[in-house]
């Protein structure tokens, strides 16, 4: 599967990266998202290139799917570069007071500014950016309390830049996930394809699920084995693994034979929604 050579950058991209420019301008601090499940891979190197000295907030989302043991060892990774990021469970967490007691420090600069100028402390504005499916609108509306963006499990939900009003002063504005606009690492855009931050349209389901089995199968075999049942992989494929899948499942052809196409697109839906366990997709070593 020749994912090096896939370019996946619609309009509505691209037209949000050509406007970060002047969003910057118009903010006082940026609030990066990756996905706990593959921090590296998830976050986008030219938006990090565009925000520059610009002061900013590290998250990870979708954390209760991530290895918990992984994201403590991601978590320490970027410390010891000085990004200490936030790490959280937006199904059972408030974001906001974690959100506001570490961009405070962030934005002390402009709170000496307000001081010194005899102002009253003005509403901080806030950017948040990451790629498409990473838990943007999920965590807007953890921060405001109630839905004030769309969300979904799939990319391209958020089509344009709006500005929402949260809590404590704080205006925030959402602008669409953004994509690289090629790959020159394929297993970055495989991890990107299994996080279901690229569209299924544009790679194979079926090679995608080939690679998260291999990759299951020598990182997480019990998540195979408590799903499926699957106990012994020492002598199993893919293929072999898909049809024990699709006979355990009823996943059957009109023919009565084993449907390998539905196992597969199965083995993804369950990785992409927490079925198989707490996994992650790579380690600080990868980076």
């Amino acid at each position: 599967m020749e994912i090096d050579k896939i370019h996946h950058f619609p309009g509505h991209m691209k037209k949000a990266f050509d406007a970060l420019s002047r969003l910057l301008s118009l903010v006082d601090l940026v609030i990066e998202i990756v996905d706990a499940r593959a921090p590296f891979s998830s976050a986008n190197p030219f938006l990090q290139a565009a925000v520059g000295n610009k002061k900013s907030l590290l998250v990870f989302t979708k954390t209760d799917l991530a290895d918990p043991l992984q994201t403590k060892k991601w978590a320490s990774y970027y410390k010891e570069k000085g990004r200490d990021p936030l790490t959280i469970d937006l199904k059972k967490e408030k974001a906001l007071p974690k959100v506001l007691s570490l961009i405070e420090p962030l934005l002390a600069a402009k709170r000496e500014k307000e001081r010194r100028y005899g102002m009253k402390p003005q509403k901080s504005r806030l950017l948040i950016v990451g790629i498409p499916n990473v838990g943007k609108s999920t965590l807007i509306n953890n921060l405001a309390g109630r839905s004030r963006a769309k969300s979904a499990n799939r990319p391209g939900v958020t089509r344009a830049e709006q500005w929402i009003n949260l809590p404590s002063s704080l205006m925030l504005l959402d602008t669409p996930g953004i994509l690289p606009s090629s790959y020159g690492d394929a297993k970055v855009a495989l991890k990107l394809a299994l996080l279901g931050s690229i569209s299924q349209e544009v790679l194979p389901s079926t090679d995608l699920a080939r690679a998260l089995f291999g990759y299951l199968r020598e990182n997480y075999p019990q998540s195979l084995f408590e799903r499926y049942g699957i106990g012994d992989l020492s002598s199993l494929d893919s293929d072999l693994a898909f049809k024990e899948i699709a006979l355990r499942r009823g996943f059957l052809s009109g023919g009565g034979e084993a449907d390998l196409d539905k196992a597969a697109l199965a083995l993804l839906k369950d990785f992409q929604d927490g079925k198989l366990g707490r996994l992650s997709l790579e380690d600080p070593s990868d980076a």
